[in-house]
């Protein structure tokens, strides 16, 4: 439901007379969706908690994302408090993750995901020196297999019968100081 708000109510909202889609299908300027850092934390978090298991041994659980925007990259950059199970003697360590990722369009699945995505840093408390190097290695490894190309909003059926009404679709997306701008651009 809260990925469904993230763009859904900037959808439904560009639809009306006067604004967004409306509009813009009716002229030729740029054509453009914003969505609020406040609705891309909310789309981000909702995908958490997530957990997934690696090769039988290791459990990663991720929660608590806070999402910041980098318009410089053109990329969102996330931290995620993280915990690291062993399957073999069930010792956890908690920690803290740092990634950036970029966006990208899934015209056939009509969804939003995070693509690419880049560890940038990774703090685990409690695991002993002998293990650090292996931990270190895999675990950024893990995360980014984990994360990358995850669905962060998934249009509606009423929403992609819109833009396909419309013709248009998604061409790219503008990370700026305040919010994503995501770039519309008629089919071809």
């Amino acid at each position: 439901m809260v990925r469904r708000r993230a763009l859904g109510a900037l959808l439904a909202l560009a639809c009306l007379p006067g604004t967004g889609l409306v509009q813009a299908a009716s002229r030729q300027a740029q054509r453009s969706v914003s969505i609020s850092r406040q609705q891309l934390q909310e789309a981000v978090s909702s995908r958490f908690p997530l957990a997934r298991s690696w090769q039988g041994l290791v459990v990663l659980q991720l929660e608590r994302a806070q999402v910041q925007l980098q318009p410089q990259a053109n990329r969102l950059q996330t931290v995620v408090d993280l915990t690291l199970t062993e399957k073999l003697w069930g010792t956890r360590y908690p920690g803290r993750m740092q990634l950036d990722f970029g966006l990208r369009f899934d015209e056939a699945g009509a969804a939003i995901r995070m693509h690419p995505v880049t560890v940038q840093q990774l703090q685990l408390d409690g695991v002993p020196a002998e293990y650090q190097p292996l931990f270190q290695a895999q675990a950024p490894r893990l995360a980014e297999q984990v994360l990358d190309n995850l669905v962060l909003y998934q249009l509606s059926e009423s929403q992609k019968m819109l833009l396909d009404g419309l013709g248009y679709g998604v061409q790219r997306f503008e990370v700026l100081a305040d919010r994503l701008r995501v770039i519309l651009a008629p089919r071809g």
